[in-house]
C-alpha cells in the first residue's frame, strides 16, 4: 500500500522547497526572510540550500512551478493562501497522467499492471461524492461570508449560538453534512464563524436537517436561529411555511416526533419550510429554517433581519 503522496512528501515537497530557497536567496533575501515567505523555520531553510537536491523525478516537472511560486511570493501578503494554492495545483497536475504518475507507477509496478487511473478520478472530478462534498463546502462557505456581511445578526442570534448546516442530495449520515464548529458568534455585533465549515461539526442541526431533506423536496440546508416571537413573526413574512410546535424540547427525535404528528402543516413541495420549537423551563425557542442551500438561508436571514 504505497500511495503517491508518498512520492509526494518525500521527493516532490522537499526539492520544491529546495529550489525555491535557493532562488530566493539569489535575489538577495536573507535566510530569515526566506522562512517568513514560505512558512517553515530558519534552520530549515539552512537544511534546504545546503542539502544536495536528489530525486528521480525531471527537472521540467519543478522549473516551472519555482518560477511561479517565487513571482507569487514577490507580489503576495503575508499568510496568503495563494502559494499553498499554486503547489497543489501542480502537484494534482502531476499525478494525472504525467511526472508523479508515472515514476509512482515504475515504483509500483503493479498499478502499471491494472491501469491505474485513481488519481485522474478522484482529482479530475470524476468521483461524484469528492465533488458533492466539494459544492457543499463552497456553498456554505459563500453563506458564512453573506451573513457576516449582514447587520443586525444580534436580532436573530440564540443564546446557544447560531449554527449552518449543509449537504448534498446524497448525504444520509451526520458525517455527510458540513456544520460551523462552535457554532456561529457574536463578535462585536457581526456574525463571526467560530471556524470553517467541517463535515461532521454538528450532530444537532445535521440530525434535523437530514429529517427534513427526507420530507421536503429540495431541501439542502438548515440554520436555527432565535424563536423569539418578533423573529418568527418575520421569518412568516418573508415566506417561511412555519410548524409551531407545541412542547419545549432540545431532544431531536422529540422535535421530529413532534412535527410528524403535526400532519396537515406539511407539504412535500413546501419550498421554504421551518420549525418553531417553543422556550420552556432552562429550554430556549428555536427556529430553524429550510432551505435548498447555505447560500439562500443566508440571503434569506438578511430578509428576516431587514424586516425585523
Amino acid at each position: 500500500m504505497r500511495p503517491p503522496c508518498e512520492l509526494v512528501q518525500r521527493e516532490f515537497l522537499p526539492v520544491v522547497r529546495s529550489k525555491m530557497a535557493r532562488n530566493l536567496s539569489e535575489n538577495g533575501l536573507s535566510q530569515t526572510e526566506i522562512a517568513n515567505v514560505m512558512e517553515i523555520t530558519q534552520a530549515a531553510v539552512s537544511k534546504y540550500l545546503k542539502q544536495p537536491i536528489s530525486t528521480d523525478l525531471p527537472e521540467s516537472a519543478f522549473d516551472s512551478l519555482v518560477s511561479s511560486l517565487v513571482r507569487e511570493a514577490a507580489s503576495m501578503p503575508a499568510n496568503s493562501d495563494s502559494l499553498v494554492k499554486e503547489l497543489c495545483s501542480a502537484c494534482m497536475s502531476l499525478r494525472i497522467g504525467s511526472h508523479i504518475c508515472d515514476l509512482h507507477q515504475d515504483r509500483v509496478p503493479s498499478l502499471k499492471e491494472a491501469g491505474c487511473q485513481i488519481c485522474p478520478e478522484l482529482l479530475g472530478g470524476a468521483d461524484v461524492g469528492l465533488a458533492g462534498q466539494a459544492a457543499v463546502l463552497r456553498d456554505m462557505i459563500d453563506a458564512i461570508g453573506f451573513i457576516e456581511s449582514i447587520s443586525g445578526f444580534e436580532f436573530v442570534i440564540p443564546q446557544v449560538r447560531a449554527n449552518l448546516v449543509a449537504c448534498d442530495e446524497s448525504a444520509d449520515s451526520i458525517s455527510e453534512v458540513a456544520g460551523v464548529p462552535g457554532r456561529i458568534l457574536l463578535v462585536d455585533g457581526k456574525a463571526r464563524a467560530h471556524a470553517n465549515p467541517q463535515f461532521g461539526a454538528s450532530r444537532h442541526t445535521a440530525q434535523i436537517l437530514l429529517w427534513a431533506k427526507d420530507q421536503y423536496k429540495n431541501i439542502r440546508s438548515c440554520l436555527c436561529l432565535s424563536g423569539q416571537p418578533p423573529v418568527v413573526e418575520a421569518a412568516r413574512t418573508v415566506g417561511f411555511e412555519i410548524t409551531e410546535l407545541h412542547t419545549a424540547s432540545k431532544d431531536v427525535d422529540s422535535i421530529i416526533d413532534a412535527v410528524d404528528e403535526i400532519k396537515a402543516r406539511r407539504r412535500a413541495d413546501t419550498s421554504n419550510p421551518a420549525i418553531h420549537v417553543p422556550g420552556g423551563v432552562g429550554v430556549e425557542p428555536i427556529l430553524y429554517l429550510f432551505g435548498s442551500s447555505a447560500l439562500d438561508l443566508g440571503i434569506q436571514c438578511g430578509k428576516i433581519i431587514e424586516s425585523l
